[in-house]
């Protein structure tokens, strides 16, 4: 009998078949391999930037002063933004700072004095991103307490109109999360933290 080497049409067609197949799984394996890594750095950085900010914001808020213009420590406490007098420039003076969201970013905003006569004008303010990818979908950035915390829970945490003169302790919550739709298979990353104002202390 004579010997047939090679494949039949129909081989190479089933042959072709199976390759495109694995050739398939192993691109989707690969693109969602990549993806999940592409993601996982991006809140792994994401999760540092706030680590540093959070730990920047907590030791200026427990140093909050006087205004270089006798402006009360707070200016302003809301749920998202909140605006204190503070030496974040280390040069002796009382800096504006403004912590405030805008969309997903937590900005900074700091105006310094300007001499006498002493005030901060807006059009000053210099501003730098602190973290990315916050979500406060479960709740404000900033929580605002008296000095009578933790024993007294029925008077904290504070309502908006009385925020500015008696807050004496605050906790911010920074929940990072930079998934949505297909990429939520990333869970958010909560830190937590709460810092009393050390010039306001009335609890001694």
């Amino acid at each position: 009998m004579k010997r047939q080497f090679g494949f039949t049409i129909l081989e190479f067609i089933i042959a072709t078949f199976i390759f495109a197949v694995v050739a398939a799984g192993a691109a989707i394996f690969a693109t969602y391999y990549f993806q999940s890594y592409s993601l996982s750095f991006d809140e792994h950085q994401a999760v540092n930037q706030a680590q540093l900010g959070l730990t920047t914001m907590i030791r200026e808020i427990r140093e909050a002063r006087t205004g270089d213009d006798g402006a009360w420590p707070i200016a302003q406490a809301d749920d998202n933004q909140f605006i204190f007098y503070s030496d974040v420039t280390n040069d002796g003076r009382s800096d504006r700072v403004r912590y405030y969201l805008s969309g997903t970013n937590l900005q900074k905003g700091i105006i310094e004095p300007t001499q006498v006569p002493v005030s901060y004008p807006p059009e000053n303010e210099k501003n730098s991103t602190i973290a990315s990818g916050v979500d406060i979908s479960l709740g404000p950035l900033f929580i605002y307490y008296n000095g009578s915390w933790p024993s007294d829970t029925i008077n904290n945490p504070l309502p908006a109109n009385q925020r500015q003169l008696s807050t004496r302790f605050v906790t911010i919550n920074l929940r990072i999360n930079i998934a949505s739709g297909s990429a939520s298979r990333i869970q958010p990353f909560q830190l937590t933290s709460g810092v009393q104002i050390r010039s306001l202390k009335d609890n001694l």
